[in-house]
């Protein structure tokens, strides 16, 4: 890793213990997600558009991961509340931030997929 990918990993993980901090929930709820990815974006500069959108992809599915592990471990504490986060909207917009980052769909099943993803979390056509 160089040190400006090195210099980009702290930033980002500096900054979502201090959201994580500031919403108390363990998680970053979506607009602060997104502000953050844009901030990155924006810090980042012309280029780097591929990187943010496959370091918000890696965000994303992490913190499904971090979801589905959590109630395996503890369960349902709640009736309602089984999940603090939409695992399979995070999970879906992650799989369509990493098919971005790499340019687009490889294949026509991935390409059906990915607009599955797209109807999934209503967004209809590719951004």
């Amino acid at each position: 890793m160089t040190p400006f990918e090195q210099s980009v990993a702290d930033a980002i993980e500096d900054a979502t213990a201090a959201l994580d901090h500031k919403v108390g929930l363990g998680t970053i709820r979506q607009v602060e997600r997104d502000t953050l990815a844009m901030l990155i974006a924006a810090a980042i500069g012309p280029g780097g558009e591929e990187r943010s959108k496959a370091t918000a992809a890696a965000s994303l599915a992490a913190e499904a991961v971090n979801e589905l592990l959590n109630f395996a471990r503890e369960g349902n504490q709640l009736d309602n509340t089984a999940y603090s986060v939409s695992v399979g909207e995070n999970l879906a917009d992650a799989f369509r931030l990493a098919i971005d980052a790499q340019g687009g769909p490889e294949d026509e099943q991935e390409a059906q997929f990915y607009a599955a993803a797209l109807r999934y979390l209503g967004r209809g056509v590719a951004a």
